[in-house]
């Protein structure tokens, strides 16, 4: 059972508990042992481990709680499916990390996890480990994570390994992402000339992109699913799973590309190859990091792979198109959403502004004497008259 003890040359209570898997650990409660308040604080401290400990005695689940028992299970049986593939990758690299952190805190049990574990999480993860092969991670991709652990928790508290998930709503706030900017023809134009000595596949897929507004996973298209008689292409697994699956008609500038693509695979293969390691920093989305930030001949590091969807979507909206069928586009199914993406400016407006009628106000001649004085307008006070000098000397 938990008590606590006195420890030589130390001020402080010190506790001694069971942990779940049955090890014995000595923490200092820091509570002073000459303070009445802070004696009965680690008195109440000791009961709550004794009833830790008692839970975890009596805990029926305590073979299989562990996370590493249950959690690899649980994301295979209810995300590795086709639908939730992109899902399924995203979790496992989450639950790498949250993994790392989990052994290096002797945190076994759901029921080990408390609320200040998600900002003890939030610092972990922004500094890095070395030794665990976690690089340093933005605040938002910390946040992700513990929304994943989060997650996880709630799962344990259904199965019975926990009495409640502390992370559910731990308030720390995501970190606003810089705004992506819109391409200029310029850009466009130098994108394409560096794009000549980067792979082919890289071309293919920003041309895809700079012309659907497609997101940089979607570019890879089946080729069954591009119809070159209909002029359509069809998106069978967008963001969002299967559910989200639709078509929009294909630009007469990736017609050439198609026809070539289809003459030179078969309707099985997509519309690109890509030869890389495996590795997460060898994968598409890492080479157009690459391209963009790491790219001395290009120069445009304010730019990146998604800003060809910001392009599509703002060019779209000076051109006039109703945000219904821009959204229809690049399937979102939320004005918000879609708003956020427009980069219009206040150039982009002023013939629009200019184009509402609103009846002119009629001219006031320059010596109209009927214009009412400040004094006599509504709310104005008015002020008497002053008598001449040689009236107030008078009367004095």
């Amino acid at each position: 059972m938990a008590c606590k003890y006195q420890r030589k040359n130390s001020p402080f209570w010190w506790i001694q508990y069971k942990t779940p898997e049955g090890k014995y650990r000595c923490v200092s409660a820091e509570l002073r042992r000459d303070n009445v308040k802070e004696t009965r604080s680690a008195d109440k401290l000791v009961e709550k481990y004794q009833r830790e400990e008692q839970k975890s005695a009596e805990d029926p689940y305590r073979t299989g709680s562990a996370f590493t028992e249950w959690v690899p299970g649980f994301l295979e049986a209810n995300y590795n499916t086709p639908g939730t593939a992109k899902t399924f990758e995203a979790y496992g690299w989450r639950w790498r990390s949250v993994v790392k952190f989990l052994d290096g805190h002797k945190l076994t049990y759901p029921r080990q996890i408390t609320y200040e574990h998600a900002w003890e999480y939030l610092e972990w993860r922004k500094a890095g480990c070395a030794k665990d092969g976690i690089k340093a991670g933005s605040h938002n991709t910390a946040i992700h994570e513990i929304k994943f652990l989060s997650m996880l928790m709630t799962q344990a508290v259904r199965r019975g390994y926990a009495d409640g998930n502390p992370l559910l709503h731990p308030g720390i706030q995501k970190h606003k992402p810089d705004e992506k900017p819109a391409m200029t023809d310029e850009e466009i134009t130098k994108i394409r000339t560096e794009l000549l000595r980067w792979p082919e596949w890289m071309r293919t897929c920003f041309e895809i992109a700079i012309y659907t507004g497609c997101r940089v996973s979607d570019t890879n298209i089946p080729l069954r699913d591009v119809d070159l008689e209909a002029k359509t292409i069809t998106l069978e697994k967008p963001k969002g799973g299967v559910e989200r699956a639709f078509t929009v008609p294909m630009r007469e500038e990736l017609v050439p590309l198609f026809t070539r693509l289809k003459q030179e695979r078969t309707n099985d293969q997509t519309a690109y190859d890509y030869v890389g390691t495996g590795s997460k920093w060898e994968k598409p989305s890492k080479m157009w990091w690459r391209f963009f930030k790491q790219n001395d001949a290009l120069n445009l590091r304010h730019l990146c792979f998604h800003c060809t969807r910001v392009t599509f979507i703002t060019r779209g909206a000076k051109q006039g198109i109703p945000q219904s069928k821009m959204m229809k586009l690049v399937n979102h199914a939320s004005d918000e959403i879609h708003r956020v993406y427009q980069r219009l400016v206040v150039a982009d407006v002023r013939a629009e502004l200019n184009a509402i009628r609103i009846p002119s106000a009629p001219a006031v001649p320059s010596g109209d004497t009927h214009t009412r004085p400040a004094s006599e307008m509504r709310g104005g006070r008015k002020s008497s008259p002053k008598p001449p000098l040689d009236q107030v000397a008078e009367a004095a």
